[in-house]
């Protein structure tokens, strides 16, 4: 993909995405879900690769919970319940069943990587619900342009001067000044974003950016490790000439999470 149409698809993206934000939570949620799900059955091919085959009847409803629990009244967010359902059921299935553990393990794991940490883009939505000026949009907005940000730039960095390789085994084509521009890039669109969207310090704002830079490329370079492992260059054939749609995802999937417990952790509100 060239960096022309990486930028056209990615405001295109942007575009959708912002409608969505602004239509409220039911759009958001169903979004999240529908997200949630797709990469959780491509995971599930991904595994499938590896010689693992996750329980479909475990897999998707759990996803579907997770990625859905802060559309819920507050009684009912809480993750701990619903996997500790799914550890007791599974565990009992699979020895009724005579079904490997393995299969049981594989679809909580593909649980908790696409639904439990996506449903946190739908906390960070909910936040507008604490006032009256759609704080819930100005941190999606915020979080997804320090993403995509630190995203095009690394590719762009990494296109241009990248001369170094970064974790070559896991992605031949990451480079450290990509990586490094890609940070830079991020964490300026926190320092200089955040205080003008959400009334944050510049430092507050540069350290969700740097938190965002992390978990980005890491969570990139995972899934590159996972397709990896599984011997394909695409999660799935779902988008014509774009893979699938962890391909398009992979830098979001861990830092929804991240940035809620920062934003958290440093008493926003």
């Amino acid at each position: 993909m060239n960096l022309l149409l990486r930028v056209v698809s990615g405001a295109i993206l942007l575009g959708i995405l912002a409608g969505v934000l602004w239509a409220g939570t039911p759009y958001v949620a169903a979004v999240v879900a529908v997200a949630a799900l797709v990469a959780a059955w491509e995971l599930s091919g991904l595994l499938r690769r590896m010689g693992v085959q996750p329980a479909a009847w475990l897999a998707y409803p759990l996803t579907l919970w997770l990625a859905l629990r802060f559309a819920f009244p507050a009684a009912y967010r809480a993750a701990d319940w619903p996997l500790v359902a799914a550890v007791t059921v599974g565990l009992v299935a699979a020895g009724l069943m005579r079904r490997s553990l393995r299969a049981w393990a594989a679809s909580v794991v593909c649980a908790l990587y696409s639904g439990f940490t996506l449903g946190f883009y739908v906390a960070l939505y909910r936040w507008h619900e604490v006032d009256t000026t759609h704080l819930g949009v100005r941190l999606a907005v915020l979080t997804l342009a320090a993403v995509f940000a630190g995203d095009t730039v690394a590719y762009a960095a990494g296109t241009l001067v990248g001369r170094h390789g970064f974790f070559r085994r896991i992605s031949p084509r990451k480079t450290v000044e990509g990586a490094v521009t890609g940070a830079a890039a991020s964490i300026l669109v926190g320092a200089l974003a955040g205080p003008a969207l959400i009334s944050m310090s510049a430092a507050a704002g540069a350290g969700l950016g740097a938190l965002v830079a992390l978990f980005a490329q890491g969570g990139d370079l995972a899934e590159s490790a996972l397709k990896r492992e599984a011997g394909v260059k695409d999660s799935s054939h779902l988008i014509p000439g774009h893979g699938g749609l962890l391909d398009r995802i992979d830098s979001l999937v861990l830092v929804g999470p991240v940035v809620y417990c920062y934003l958290r952790l440093i008493a926003f509100t």
